[in-house]
Order: C-alpha cells, then sequence, then structure tokens
C-alpha cells in the first residue's frame, strides 16, 4: 500500500510540475530560430485533460506561438509540420495565431501538411517542403453513420425524445432525411469557403478562384505544390531554418536553433506509456474513438 501511494505521489507531482513551455537548444549565433513541432491530428478534443488524446491541441500550439512572439531572444520561428489536418475550428485557431505573429513563420513540411494543416501552414511568410511531400487537401469531409440495419439484427431499439427539428440530426439509429443533408450539406459548404478565403488570404499568389480550382481534397507532391502556388521552395528542415534566418536578417551560419515544446507531464498516458510508444497510444485511441463514434452515433467534421 505505501508503494503504490508513493507511486501516486510521484505521478501527481509531475502532472503538478512546471509551466509555460521547455525547449533545447543547439548551436551558437547572433540570433535564434525557434522550432515548434506540429504532429499528429488536430483537434481540441482533451484539451487539458489528463486523458488527451495527444495530436495538436491547438491551445498548447497558440500558447507556443505567442510565447515564441514575446521572446526578444528568438528572431524567428519555423513550424515542422506533420499532419493530415483535423478539426475545422481548431485549424483555424492556429491559422490565426500564426497570421499574428509579428516574427517571421517559416513552414517546414515533413511527410505530410494536407488539409487543416495546410490551412495552417498558409498563414507562413513561407512554405518550404521535401519533393515528395504531401501538400494540399484543400476540402472538408463529414461522416455519420447509420447503424440502424445492425442495430435491428442485434435487437437494439432507440427511444429518442428531442425539442427542435433537427436535435438529433446525424443519428446513428437511422437513416439521415433529405433535408438534413441538405442542412449538413449547407454547412460544410460555408466552412469550405471560408477555407478557401483565408488559404486565399494567406497565399499572397493566389486568389480565391485559383485556390477553388485547387481545393479538390487532393494533396500534391512538393514538386507539384511549388508548381501550383501551394509551397514557395523545395528543400529540407536545415533550408527552412536558413530561410528563417534570412527573414530575420541574420546569416545562415550565424545563428542557434531552439526547440520549443508544451511542459512535459500533462498527458497521462505519456507519462505512464512515454512519449516513445506514440505509434501505439494513437492506434489504442484510434479504436477507442472508433467505437466511441459507434456508440454515440456522433457524426464528425474534419478536415481531412
Amino acid at each position: 500500500m505505501l508503494a503504490v501511494v508513493i507511486g501516486y505521489a510521484v505521478l501527481l507531482a509531475a502532472l503538478l510540475s512546471g509551466g509555460g513551455s521547455s525547449s533545447a537548444a543547439w548551436g551558437t549565433g547572433s540570433g535564434t530560430i525557434g522550432v515548434i513541432r506540429l504532429d499528429g491530428v488536430i483537434s481540441a478534443e482533451g484539451s487539458g485533460s489528463l486523458f488527451s488524446s495527444g495530436g495538436i491541441d491547438p491551445i498548447g500550439a497558440v500558447d507556443l506561438l505567442r510565447e515564441a512572439d514575446a521572446d526578444s531572444g528568438i528572431d524567428a520561428v519555423v513550424l515542422r509540420v506533420n499532419s493530415p489536418g483535423g478539426s475545422p475550428a481548431a485549424s483555424w485557431e492556429i491559422y490565426q495565431a500564426v497570421r499574428e505573429m509579428s516574427k517571421p513563420v517559416v513552414v517546414s513540411v515533413a511527410d505530410i501538411a494536407a488539409s487543416g494543416a495546410y490551412y495552417v501552414a498558409s498563414a507562413a511568410d513561407e512554405i518550404v517542403a521535401a519533393p515528395s511531400s504531401q501538400v494540399g487537401s484543400i476540402g472538408v469531409i463529414l461522416t455519420a453513420q447509420d447503424l440502424e440495419g445492425l442495430f435491428e439484427k442485434l435487437g437494439v431499439r432507440y427511444t429518442v425524445l428531442t425539442k427542435g427539428e433537427f436535435k438529433d440530426i446525424g443519428s446513428a439509429a437511422r437513416e439521415m432525411t433529405a433535408e438534413e443533408k441538405r442542412v449538413l450539406q449547407a454547412q460544410i459548404d460555408m466552412i469550405y469557403e471560408q477555407f478557401i478565403a483565408d488559404v486565399a488570404a494567406g497565399r499572397p499568389g493566389l486568389d480565391a478562384d485559383q485556390v477553388r480550382e485547387l481545393a479538390t481534397g487532393l494533396t500534391y507532391p512538393g514538386e507539384q505544390a511549388l508548381e501550383l502556388g501551394l509551397i514557395d521552395t523545395i528543400g529540407s528542415f536545415s533550408d527552412a531554418l536558413d530561410a528563417a534566418a534570412a527573414a530575420a536578417g541574420i546569416a545562415a551560419d550565424d545563428y542557434g536553433v531552439e526547440y520549443l515544446e508544451p511542459t512535459a507531464g500533462g498527458d497521462l498516458l505519456s507519462l505512464l506509456l512515454g512519449y516513445r510508444s506514440e505509434a501505439l497510444r494513437q492506434v489504442g485511441l484510434g479504436l477507442a474513438d472508433g467505437l466511441r463514434q459507434s456508440l454515440t452515433g456522433g457524426s464528425r467534421l474534419r478536415l481531412e
């Protein structure tokens, strides 16, 4: 029992320790480039929760951006993006924070910057991607399960009491009506047009009509994305660092790099399993999320 109590005390201390952001730095010079990693699905789900699902939390991302902007020791920021997208609202929050930055922001695309992640990237001063990076996927998707046939086979019956014509819209217990589809499609169209307008605002070389032509939901390899105006340069992470330094008026060989990270200890699963087990953790969370949606019948709107 004593060991269990001590274990809980250690865990609680880890959860409550510190605030702000931690960082690791390398290199020296007359300037400093701050690096913020955006890895995984963009989602506000579980923000601030002990059982948060990982990925990109808009609250944490926005905090890091604002801290970097206010830090006199940081001259420019590189966002290292590797994400398939996610929630429209969460993506918009980070997009706005990037747009509000007074310091240069350069995006370095790893494997993918798609949909909501490209939404965020489009607000930067420059986007750098590898020839094989997947970029774009401008579009909106909403999924809603119809499990009525399955429930009938299992003998499951739903009694739903509502006040409001569309209160149970997207319910998994029945097929969606034509009017409900019309209502949801109108909402999707609105978000789609906002996506296009914001990308056009962030990419001065593209107007809204040009963005709309590219907004098919497809991703484009880096080389093609460059030709289409979705990115600015083909290059590596090091090239993105040099570009950020140049934007801040710093010579390419005269800067250090500081990695800006949220304070460790905010995610209980990461504490128990370790950050290196992220791949296994995401598989488990994905299965749990799918089961939750099936049981609740919730529809989900995504930029993916």
